[in-house]
């Protein structure tokens, strides 16, 4: 396998893992190589983007044995005005659901939230605490102490609401539903 290919490889594997990163080990059982090769192409990557003004990322070695491609530290002023901007946008289904979840429940944990909607939440909680429209609620007494998430008053006003007490009852959306499908 030629350095380029291999260089290609481990970039679409941090690329595709985005931010939960990628083990040192599984880089080297899915490209087929050793622990000193992958390390050093690792290295070369990390070199080509921090030496490339053109480059707006970088790669972050964390817990040891994990590594992920993240954003340059230098720009983080710019990525925070996108996340201004980004709050102004429409929310996605999944955002509006794991939303209503946490103002209907909250606070509640990350793994009751996934286990009501039946899919991963991490990414979407992430985007709901960047838009700071949830924020963190002490831990859970769950197994684990998984963290709890409540709306923030940047939730109040993007619904236009002054309190949760505002919003329609769950009897009441339940009754609406069902009349729906009769």
């Amino acid at each position: 396998m030629t350095e380029s290919k291999k260089m290609a490889l481990i970039e679409g594997l941090l690329f595709i893992n985005g931010d939960s990163g990628v083990d040192i080990n599984d880089m080297c059982f899915l490209i087929d190589q050793n622990e000193e090769e992958v390390k050093q192409v690792i290295s070369e990557l990390t070199d080509k983007y921090n030496n490339d003004d053109a480059s707006g990322i970088t790669i972050q070695n964390f817990a040891k044995t994990q590594y992920r491609m993240i954003t340059k530290k230098e720009d983080a002023e710019q990525y925070k005005k996108l996340a201004t901007v980004k709050t102004e946008a429409k929310l996605s289904g999944a955002s509006l659901e794991t939303l209503s979840i946490i103002a209907y429940k909250g606070p509640i944990s990350r793994p009751e939230i996934e286990e009501i909607r039946g899919v991963n939440c991490e990414n979407v909680i992430y985007k709901l605490k960047t838009r700071d429209l949830i924020r963190e609620a002490g831990q859970s007494s769950r197994a684990g102490k998984p963290m709890n998430f409540e709306v923030t008053d940047n939730f109040m006003k993007y619904f236009n609401i002054n309190s949760l007490d505002e919003l329609p009852s769950l009897d009441t959306f339940n009754e609406e539903q069902k009349n729906l499908f009769e």
